[in-house]
């Protein structure tokens, strides 16, 4: 980092690891360094204390924001004073998720959720499958011509279950069924009540209710404890289709709709109404909800992602806008236990993993698919899945 431009005094710190492999005390740093000049640094000051250090890869946090760039236009982007000493957060880097498997359907994939044990899929083909984590199909159920739109996961009873949504109006509740070391589907309960196609379902983790969106534009609540097989109760708020719905991660009576008709509902179900409703710019195809402090992002007929808080007293709904995507953002998922970081899918064949502290550049763009990327899925810590029209669905392993 030699040269004769102006320089910068900078502290760097670290919670993760020793002090060590940081400099001590101030440093003074050229204003044109970057986050490789940075790790480089690093990795020196740890090889000079340390004759066994092997060479890691860090990233760097400045005032809470990723540090991209140069220095010199990241503290004037993020309007840090150049007089102070800028404290640098040293933290170890996300590694690339990793190509795995991938796994060729007949049609196009619409669902995807994994777990611990499996990946289940839907198709556009009115499929749903089981695989394993290594891609080995091991059972299948059709249930006709008309597409599969959605699927979740839930255990009802004591008794693992999918439940499906389809575009023929119908939810079927399925057992899954374990011989040797292959699974069957035996469809146990059928939900009617929509009037067009069902978009997205979501159970609820104790695995007493369902809600479901559709193109008819309701929100619709099921029990799976009741052998009546119409809806529990019927909202409706949004003007066009339901695309999006999860619960509420840290409040079990509220659910989150997501609509083309731009707006975010928070229903409460107990009060069999809504408590908040954010307005977007463009129609929404997606929604996913921190598992951990419950913050929206949520993907658009557009090429951006934007982070939302349903709890922000501050006035400006939207919190941050993503941009990397060159076309319609088709999904989106947060990490399962990292709060910072989700992945998101898109028109433009790409998946993309994204860290929220990084709003104008992806972590990594995840180039795999060779048509539409519909959904993605990041239901396990190890594993992130996609799902495209060119019949694919591909997994990426996360370390």
């Amino acid at each position: 980092m030699d040269g004769t431009e102006g320089h910068l005094q900078v502290k760097f710190l670290a919670k993760d690891f020793s002090s060590d492999v940081l400099p001590a005390g101030i440093t003074s740093i050229p204003a044109s360094a970057t986050a490789n000049e940075f790790n480089a640094l690093l990795n020196a000051t740890a090889a000079d204390n340390d004759d066994h250090w092997k060479e890691v890869s860090f990233d760097f946090l400045i005032a809470g924001v990723l540090f991209r760039g140069n220095l010199q236009n990241f503290i004037v982007d993020n309007n840090i004073a150049q007089e102070t000493i800028i404290e640098v957060e040293c933290i170890l880097r996300q590694p690339a998720p990793e190509p795995d498997q991938d796994i060729q359907h007949e049609d196009w994939i619409s669902g995807i959720k994994t777990t611990a044990d499996y990946i289940f899929s839907t198709t556009y083909g009115g499929e749903l499958t089981a695989f394993s984590h290594k891609g080995i199909k091991l059972g299948s159920l059709s249930f006709g011509e008309d597409p599969l739109k959605c699927l979740d996961i839930l255990t009802v009873a004591g008794v693992q279950c999918v439940v499906t949504g389809s575009q023929d109006q119908v939810i079927t509740l399925s057992k899954i069924q374990k011989t040797g070391k292959n699974l069957s589907f035996e469809p146990w309960q059928v939900y009617r009540g929509h009037e067009r196609s069902v978009e997205c379902v979501s159970a609820k983790s104790d695995g007493t209710r369902i809600v479901s969106g559709g193109f008819d534009a309701f929100l619709k609540v099921w029990n799976t404890e009741d052998v009546v097989k119409t809806p529990m109760v019927t909202l409706q708020s949004h003007k066009d289709a339901v695309v999006g719905v999860e619960w509420h991660p840290l409040n079990p009576k509220q659910v989150v709709t997501a609509s083309m008709d731009h707006n975010i509902i928070a229903w409460d179900l107990e009060l069999a109404g809504f408590v908040t409703r954010l307005n977007g710019a463009r129609a929404f195809t997606s929604l996913s909800l921190n598992p951990t402090n419950g913050l929206i992002v949520t993907g658009s007929t557009d090429n951006k992602i934007r982070l939302w808080d349903l709890a922000s007293q501050e006035g400006a709904m939207v919190k941050d806008v993503f941009h990397g995507h060159n076309g319609w953002v088709t999904d989106v998922h947060w990490s399962p236990e990292n709060m910072n970081q989700f992945v998101s899918s898109s028109f433009d064949n790409t998946v993309r993993m994204w860290d929220v502290r990084s709003p104008k550049a992806p972590l990594y763009d995840i180039i795999a698919h060779e048509d539409r990327v519909l959904t993605v899925d990041w239901s396990i810590r190890s594993i992130i899945a996609s799902g495209a029209s060119d019949n694919a669905l591909k997994t990426f392993r996360v370390k």
